[in-house]
């Protein structure tokens, strides 16, 4: 039996279909109501004994870290060495290997090491910035057809997030891959005008690009109350991930067998996204 913690975000959405094909998996959400899934909570670690029964493997995903670090993966490593788990999967990010010291990256670094130290057989996946983060110009697209970035903003070998759950299915369901630390990326590196052109290709119509600074974009999210430290994070992660985010690695056809999906890819399939329809 393997867990699937994070099963209804973005990537746990993706990976539980993906195993339910061939192996036995269980959906664990702190939403009792989401069809099928098991009832556990990261943050209350009573709950995962009930969810860990019968779990050979576990894919390790936490929501994010606060001032004491890595709390639920401790929580999770506890819980699953008393239900003798067999393998963890964890979802870092490839900031770890690039070595940032982004809030985001550093949190993602302690919760490896409480995944190594556990004593439990490891895999490590490190994915680079998802195509969802499109999502964000969906509705300036839709309305206006404008795409607003940030000045810091790099060119990014984005990743399709079935690919990174489709490199969780194998090692999870598949030997040789313990101990590895496999960063995900795309299989190639756009800019942000390459982004904007790819998704004009995909509505049929020319997408304006507008760059603004860090200080307008700090000033745009915090006045729709997404500012304070997450939002200084990402700012971060982005100012610093300029350095390596255009790095291309080939660990989804190397892994899965099958080349990664493209940019174009991802918009054709979200296409209404940014048409309004």
């Amino acid at each position: 039996m393997i867990l699937v913690t994070g099963a209804t975000g973005t990537i746990g959405s993706e990976l539980v279909p993906l195993l339910a094909r061939r192996h036995a998996v269980r959906a664990m959400t702190r939403r009792p109501s989401f069809l099928g899934a098991v009832y556990g909570d990261l943050d209350r670690p009573e709950t995962l004994p009930a969810a860990l029964d019968g779990v050979t493997s576990v894919f390790v995903l936490v929501p994010g870290y606060g001032p004491d670090g890595p709390v639920q993966e401790r929580a999770l490593v506890a819980a699953a060495r008393a239900a003798g788990v067999r393998h963890l999967v964890k979802l870092s990010t490839s900031g770890v290997t690039f070595g940032a010291t982004d809030a985001i990256s550093t949190g993602h670094r302690a919760g490896e090491d409480v995944i190594r130290e556990s004593g439990i057989p490891w895999t490590i996946l490190r994915p680079g910035t998802f195509m969802t983060y499109l999502e964000q110009y969906a509705h300036g697209i839709a309305h206006d057809r404008t795409m607003t970035v940030t000045e810091t903003d790099p060119a990014s070998a984005m990743v399709h997030p079935l690919d990174v759950a489709a490199v969780a299915a194998t090692v999870l369901t598949r030997p040789g891959h313990t101990g590895q630390e496999y960063t995900i990326t795309g299989p190639s590196a756009l800019s942000p005008a390459q982004q904007a052109d790819t998704v004009a290709s995909a509505i049929g119509t020319p997408v304006r690009l507008v760059v603004r600074t860090v200080a307008q974009t700090r000033a745009a999210f915090e006045a729709r109350g997404w500012g304070g430290p997450r939002l200084e994070a990402l700012l971060e992660l982005k100012r610093q991930s300029g350095a390596w985010d255009h790095t291309v690695f080939d660990t989804v056809p190397r892994v899965t067998g099958r080349p990664a999906l493209t940019l174009s890819d991802w918009v054709e399939d979200h296409v209404d996204l940014f048409t309004g329809a």
